[in-house]
Formats: structure tokens, C-alpha cells, sequence
């Protein structure tokens, strides 16, 4: 189907178009409201803040300028982005073919939210999110255009990245598919591949149009930043002949299309490297030179050469002009775009609330590089330094005394010197990361040095010194690996938790976390429930026009139950993976001075708590945490449970019931001295009725039931043994027997006997509680995920009770469900619904 939407590209977005309006019915009569509340003074837009070029070649200038009354079909749009090209640069310096009289604000392409609208107007809306294109003006606080220049772009598409769109997206979709009709497959050649219309015809032609694209820029870093982008090979012409690099790469056949920004000999090198029937397509001349077409080349392979100005399409062909905005909303909400935002830039103001400036001209980059200690702090044999971002390379090659870059991923031993001062440093391995084969896929580099404070303190030093560079924030690497797509947020929580682990078990669960397996389960309930929802979605759209199968619904039906039924039982793991990520809670119980402070210290091996022969010694809670067979386990000694007219005891024991009712696993601790006192009927009756009645708040309140949490998880352990008989305990060893009474232990703290069978009984309960990380799917970690997952299920079976009474309010709730998974990972929206349709019902076909 792919070289079906290509081929219909006129077609389609019109009905995304249709799609995002529908979807956005209800959250714009919602902001109509809101924006009910928003200052008078902003509605009537009586000044705002705007860059403006006052003298060419000069800085531009922020300053306060009236705002006009509307003309009848003129929308005022409040701008969040401006995306700043190529031709704005050329308007400020006088470069320009169309020149606006001076002063002038610049700025083409903009995105915001509509604050007020013409009488005329009827499309738009107050509080529409829109993209729009504008000859000048959009570099301010507000931009006044006719309502025709304004496109919607639905929630999936930040501000920041639609600004990105017209321009560049724009033209590339007018050259490669309105004017060089380019098929799936065919080999397409763009020169300045880095740039901004470059980096968006490679994005477009490998990811749209599905062609084999081969990147010309001219540098290394260039190449490798189109690579990113898609291209499956490139060629920096400064260091290699353009028309013999083509020749080696496609056996001598030469490229389809060529996409050239650059002009000059580049554009000799890539007509010459055109395939028989090949088109060459002009959008600009970044070289400066502008070349003439060999006409013998025309004739001899039957080529074309054709030119695209893309906003003369806006006076001439004002359909096709529109139709290449819409192209690029579509590409981009259905993610197969991903424009490059290269940097942000705030627009300076004093009384307004802020709005951004994107900058995305030319090859522009990050600027930001990081730097920090990665190893942990302290005197260390080797200590790792990490640097990450464009700048990575220039700093490697400076602190190791302008010697070359070493081979990528391989460890080379170098001298590390001051760059200011030239004083040698230390001898440390260094390793190169160029990206996206890095940990954050950025350009990184590693410093193993010496690990002494001076050593590490100096290269820091030296590090914070050059310009560009600054100290990383905390988790700033692994943040910056989120954004790049190198982790979805479970393995970055994963990773997380694998760095504080603490016992073998959280260590086994971290590490499959990290890996990939639960992002993996989510991931793929949310490719069923994407299914799901654009099967609904072209049922409600499409279903008049008999392109729907019969029995899509059902199908649906049957899906979301199914899925339901995985999710529910994933949340029904007593919360396994949780207990195991921040320990097991084990409240020590009972009646004072029944020995809980005693098998406190003796299970910890240290004196934790005081003990004393006075009843009553512990009056607040105890806490330690231990490993007990690789387990995390947080254990609390309580306050002893009795009435008692002191009210700081008093408190104690409310705390302790507390802390039982919040406990995963319960120790109830007993004198066994007063036990064998007992009628030897009434012995298993009192101990199975000792953990509820422990959990009573109030003497009036009725004991928690048998079969409440924390009671069924719960020990009980008849203390002191050595303070009886020993034919007193062996009967009463064969009643515990004979009752079949297995969770009561009969130990001594003071001699230790009995104390092994204990702690092999609350090991084998805190591992069931636990249970395997590597056995099975892989468990819930986070109360994060249990929230969203919760939130899904709710939608799911609301979608099942609105299903009869109301599809559109249904598939709404599968919306929201679907959101709720996308949380957890990190992707929120509705990417590739529309793919799904076009895919499973061929709708147009």
C-alpha cells in the first residue's frame, strides 16, 4: 500500500484534514471556553513584542509594535514557534529576490493557537492549534494572515516540531513527488544533505517514499548526520569526486532523481550522475554560483531538469501549494516524518508570557555538550569522564593535543592536556562514540583516567574551561538517550533501578527491565489497541461507502476483551514486582516483652534496638533494611500491644497496629513460657486467632477477617523456648503437628535454637511474595504503571458500555486507553492509526 499513498498523495490529505477536525470538535469548544478567561487586553491584542529588522546585515531588534484592526477574512494567530530558514537570513542581508520595504519583522512559518478571527472567517476558530505561512511577520508574539494561509495540526504534533514543516517539508514534497513523480525503490541523490531542506528530503525520500537515498554534504559529521536521518550511503564531496562515489555505489547506473540545494560544480558532478531518464530537481543555490543545464546530457540519457520555487506555488497553483502543507501534517502525525529540531531560541520580552523562535537553518545543531564524572565519586583505580554532543569531537581532539580522532569504539592511549594552559594532565584510554552508535545517540567520547581527586578534579576543570561545554544535570545522559530514541522510559526506569540494586533478585528484575522486555509487552497491547482504534475509526468514517469488511466490529469487540482480560491479570500479581523493587515490609508484633526487639537484632546480626527485661522498652518503630536471600527486605520492631494510660506508649501501639495493616508479611511474636500454660485445646485456637485480633485499632472494633492480607501473610513465632521444658515443648511441638499449624516456629533468640527452620520459612515467604524476575512475563515495577494501566482498563470497559449506546463515544474511550499505554512508555498519541486503515481495509482502493 505504500506506493499507493504516494501515488495518491493528493487525495489523502484531505482526509486527514477531516480527521484532525473531527478529533478536535471537542477540545476546541473547550478552549473556546477557557479562553473566555484570558485578559481583554490580549484579545483586543493591543501591542506585542516582535524581532524586527530595522537595517539589513544588523542584529534584529526587539520592539513593541501596534496591533491592527482584522480585515474580514484575517485570522490573529498567538505564535509559539517561528521556524527560522535559509531565506530569512537572505531576506535580513538584501539577498532575496522579493525584498519587504524596512523595516520588517521576518519570519515564513509559524505555529500557535488562534486568538481571533475575521467576520468572514468560519473555518478557524478561536483556539485552533494551526501551522501557517506568512511572507514576513511571523517572527513575534502574534502574526496576522488571510484565514487560506492557516492549516490545523491535531495534539500528536508538538508546536515545535510543526514549525519545521512548511518550508522545508514543503518544498521537498513539491520536488520528489509533485514535479520528479518519484517512485518506491529508485535511487535519489540530495546535495547538502545536512541542511534543512536536505535533512528533509532524506527524512521524506527513505521514509515516505521508500527510495534508496545517497546523501551528499561537505563534511564527515554532515554525512553522518544525513545517515542518521535515513540515508543509506554518503558522500562528502570536499574529500571525493561526486560523480565517481555515484558510479561505485550504484554499479554504474546512476541515481533516479537528484535533489540539489547547492548549485555550482556540485550541480555539474550530480546531473552528470544522473540514470537514463533520470530528473534533476533545483530548490536552491546554497554554493552561490548558478549553474547552466548541459543541453547534450538532455538528449544523450533523456533526462529532465526541472526548478521548484516553492512559495511562488502559493500565487500560481495555490491547491498544490496547500496540498504540500497538508502532506507534510499527515507525514509527520503519522510519524513517518521526524523533522530535526536543531536548536531553540527565546524570543527576548519583558511583560508577555514567553514564546519561542526555532532556529533550524542550514545544518544547525545541539549546541549544547555535556560533560560529568560517570564512575561515582571517591579514590578509584580508573575514573570515566563522558562527554556527549556535536561539540564531543572538537573536544577529544583538544585535550588529547589536536592528534586525530582514534578508530570509533575502539580504546587508544593519549597524552590529556590543558588546552589552555598546554600543562600535561594525566595519560588516560580514550574512546570515540560517534552517533547514533552511542549510549545517548549523540556524539560521544570517554575519558578513562586515573582515578584520584586531583586527576579527576584537573580534566574536569579543564573540560568546564572550553567554550560550548557545561556540567551535566543529574540523569542528563540517559534523558538525552530518551529523546534520541535509544531508550523508552520502562528501560530507562530500568535502568534506574539496575544502578541502585541492592540484592541479586532486584538486580536479575532491573536488568530485564532495562532490556526491553516489559517496554516490549506494552508496546505490543498498544500496537493491538492502535488496531483496534483505527478499525473503529474507519468504521465510523468509511462504513456508507461499503469499503468496510463485515464483522469489523465484532472483531474489535473481541479484541479489546481479550486485551482486557492480559491486562487485568498482569495488574493481579499482588504487586510482585513492586515489593521486590523496594523491599519487603515484615512487622515484628505482639505483646511486650515477648522478645521482638530480640529477633529484630538476632535476624539482623547486630543490636538494632535496645533490650531490656522492662516491658514496654520500644515505644516507637525500628526499622533495618537486609538482604535475606536476595531479597530486599525492610524490617520494623513495634511498640508491644497492650492498654496501657501512658500516652507516648499509647501512640506506640497505634503505630504498631499501623505499621501490621501496612506490612506485607506480619511476625507475631509470643512468650512461649505463658503459652504451654494454656489448656492444650485452646493453644492452636489462640494462635489462630492471635493475628486478627492484633490488627483491632479500637477495643470496640470486630478482628480483621482470616483471610485479609495481613493476616494470611503472616508468622507466628513462639519465643523463648529455652525457658521451657523440654517435655513441655515436645507436646507442644505434636499439637502444632496434629492441628497442621506450618507457619508457627518455635525458636529461641537467646540460644538460637529453631532460629534456621525460621528463617528458611519467612525466606521461602518473602520469595513467594516476590516471585522469580526471569520466570514468566515480566512483572509491574513502578506505582506509575499501575496508575496508567488501571486508567486503561477503566477505558476499556467503559468502551464496552458505550459500545451499543454510542460508537464515536466508544472509540473516544479506546483513544484514552490507548494514551494510557503510551504514557508508560513515553509514546503519547495516535501514530500510525491512519496507516492501520489504509493497510487492513484499502479504503479508495
Amino acid at each position: 500500500m505504500m506506493g499507493f499513498a504516494a501515488v495518491m498523495v493528493s487525495a489523502v490529505p484531505q482526509l486527514v484534514l477531516q480527521h484532525v477536525v473531527r478529533r478536535n470538535h471537542l477540545a476546541r469548544k473547550l478552549m473556546r471556553l477557557a479562553a473566555t478567561y484570558v485578559s481583554s487586553a490580549k484579545d483586543s491584542g493591543l501591542s506585542y513584542q516582535a524581532a524586527v529588522c530595522t537595517e539589513l546585515k544588523k542584529p534584529l531588534v526587539i520592539q513593541k509594535l501596534p496591533s491592527l484592526p482584522l480585515k474580514p477574512t484575517e485570522v490573529r494567530v498567538d505564535v509559539h514557534y517561528c521556524g527560522v530558514n535559509f531565506a530569512d537570513f537572505l531576506i535580513c542581508r538584501g539577498l532575496y529576490q522579493e525584498q519587504p520595504p524596512m523595516p520588517f519583522t521576518p519570519g515564513m512559518e509559524f505555529t500557535g493557537s488562534v486568538l481571533e478571527v475575521g467576520p468572514n472567517v468560519t473555518a478557524i476558530h478561536k483556539g485552533d492549534r494551526v501551522i501557517g505561512v506568512s511572507s514576513t511577520g511571523a517572527m513575534a508574539e502574534q502574526c496576522v494572515v488571510d484565514h487560506t494561509m492557516l492549516w490545523p495540526i491535531g495534539e500528536e504534533i508538538p508546536y515545535e516540531v510543526a514549525a519545521a514543516l512548511p518550508v522545508s517539508y514543503g518544498t521537498v514534497i513539491l520536488a520528489l513527488q509533485h514535479r520528479a513523480k518519484t517512485r518506491p525503490g529508485e535511487t535519489v541523490l540530495i546535495t547538502a544533505a545536512a541542511g534543512a531542506a536536505g535533512l528533509a528530503a532524506v527524512d521524506s525520500a527513505s521514509h515516505v517514499l521508500n527510495t534508496k537515498v545517497i546523501a551528499a554534504a561537505g563534511t564527515d559529521e554532515k554525512c553522518e548526520l544525513a545517515v542518521q536521518k535515513g540515508a543509506v550511503a554518503s558522500i562528502n564531496y570536499t574529500t571525493k569526486n561526486l560523480k565517481e562515489e555515484v558510479k561505485k555505489l550504484t554499479a554504474n547506473k546512476g541515481v533516479n532523481v537528484v535533489f540539489d540545494a547547492v548549485g555550482g560544480d556540485i550541480f555539474k558532478d550530480a546531473f552528470s550522475s544522473l540514470a537514463w531518464e533520470g530528473r534533476i530537481v533545483v530548490v536552491g543555490f546554497a554554493g552561490g554560483n548558478i549553474p547552466s543545464v548541459p543541453a547534450n546530457l538532455l538528449l544523450l540519457k533523456n533526462v529532465a531538469a526541472m526548478g521548484v520555487y516553492w512559495g511562488r506555488y502559493q500565487h500560481q497553483d495555490f491547491p498544490v501549494f496547500s496540498r504540500s502543507i497538508m502532506s507534510a501534517v499527515q507525514y509527520c502525525q503519522e510519524g513517518r516524518i521526524k523533522p530535526r529540531v536543531g536548536a531553540v531560541y527565546k524570543l527576548q520580552q519583558c511583560s508577555f508570557r514567553a514564546s519561542f523562535v526555532r532556529t533550524r537553518c542550514s545544518d544547525a545543531r545541539e549546541t549544547s555538550t555535556i560533560f560529568a564524572l560517570s564512575s561515582g565519586q571517591g579514590r578509584c583505580g580508573v575514573a570515566v569522564i563522558r562527554v556527549s554532543g556535536p561539540g564531543s569531537s572538537e573536544t577529544l581532539v583538544r585535550l588529547t593535543g589536536r592528534r586525530a580522532l582514534p578508530p570509533a569504539r575502539a580504546a587508544a592511549l593519549r597524552p590529556l592536556l590543558d588546552p589552555g594552559t598546554g600543562e600535561r594532565l594525566d595519560t588516560a584510554l580514550v574512546l570515540w562514540f560517534p552517533g547514533p552508535r552511542s549510549y545517548t545517540g549523540e556524539d560521544c567520547c570517554e575519558l578513562h583516567v586515573h582515578g584520584g581527586p586531583a586527576v579527576v578534579g584537573g580534566v574536569l576543570r579543564a573540560l568546564g574551561d572550553l567554550p560550548g561545554l557545561r556540567p551535566a544535570e543529574a540523569g542528563e545522559f540517559t534523558k538525552r538517550a530518551f529523546l534520541n530514541g535509544k531508550l523508552d522510559l520502562t528501560e530507562v526506569e530500568g535502568l534506574g533501578d539496575f544502578i541502585h540494586a541492592e540484592t541479586e533478585a532486584q538486580r536479575r528484575q532491573a536488568l530485564r527491565q532495562m532490556s526491553g522486555d516489559l517496554g516490549h509487552l506494552y508496546r505490543g497491547w498498544s500496537e493491538r489497541l492502535t488496531r483496534c482504534l483505527a478499525h473503529a475509526e474507519a468504521y465510523i468514517d468509511f462504513s456508507e461507502d461499503g469499503n468496510i469488511e463485515e464483522g469489523v466490529l465484532d472483531s474489535v469487540d473481541g479484541d479489546v476483551r481479550a486485551l482486557q482480560r492480559e491486562i487485568d491479570r498482569h495488574l493481579g500479581d499482588r504487586r510482585r514486582g513492586e515489593r521486590l523493587r523496594s523491599g519487603v515490609h515484615v512487622a515484628i508484633v505482639g505483646p511486650p516483652n515477648a522478645g521482638k526487639s530480640s529477633l529484630l537484632n538476632r535476624i539482623c546480626q547486630k543490636p538494632a534496638a535496645i533490650v531490656s527485661p522492662a516491658a514496654g522498652t520500644t515505644r516507637d518503630v525500628v526499622e533495618a533494611a537486609l538482604n535475606l536471600g536476595g531479597y530486599p527486605v525492610l524490617l520494623c520492631d513495634t511498640a508491644g500491644l497492650r492498654e496501657t494510660p501512658d500516652p507516648v506508649e499509647r501512640e506506640g501501639v497505634r503505630r504498631a497496629r499501623e505499621r501490621f495493616r501496612q506490612a506485607d508479611v506480619a511476625l507475631f511474636v509470643l512468650d512461649a513460657a505463658e503459652l504451654v500454660s494454656e489448656p492444650s485445646g485452646a493453644v492452636p485456637r489462640l494462635l489462630r486467632g492471635h493475628p486478627s485480633e492484633v490488627a483491632v485499632r479500637e477495643p470496640d472494633e470486630r478482628p480483621a477477617p482470616a483471610g485479609s492480607p495481613a493476616v494470611a501473610d503472616s508468622i507466628v513465632v513462639c519465643n523463648k523456648t529455652d525457658l521451657v521444658q523440654p517435655e513441655e515443648l515436645e507436646t507442644l511441638r505434636l499439637v502444632l503437628k496434629e492441628q497442621g499449624l506450618a507457619r508457627v516456629c518455635l525458636l529461641s533468640c537467646k540460644t538460637g535454637s529453631g532460629f534456621d527452620d525460621f528463617l528458611r520459612l519467612l525466606g521461602e515467604q518473602v520469595e513467594k511474595m516476590c516471585g522469580n524476575p526471569l520466570a514468566g512475563s515480566p512483572s509491574l515495577t513502578q506505582a506509575r504503571h499501575r496508575l496508567h494501566l488501571q486508567n486503561c482498563t477503566r477505558a476499556l470497559t467503559e468502551y464496552c458500555q458505550y459500545r451499543e449506546l454510542d460508537l464515536v463515544l466508544a472509540t473516544e474511550q479506546l483513544r484514552v486507553a490507548l494514551r494510557q499505554l503510551g504514557k508508560i512508555t513515553g509514546k503519547i498519541g495516535a501514530e500510525e492509526i491512519l496507516e492501520v486503515i489504509f493497510r487492513d481495509f484499502c479504503i479508495g482502493k
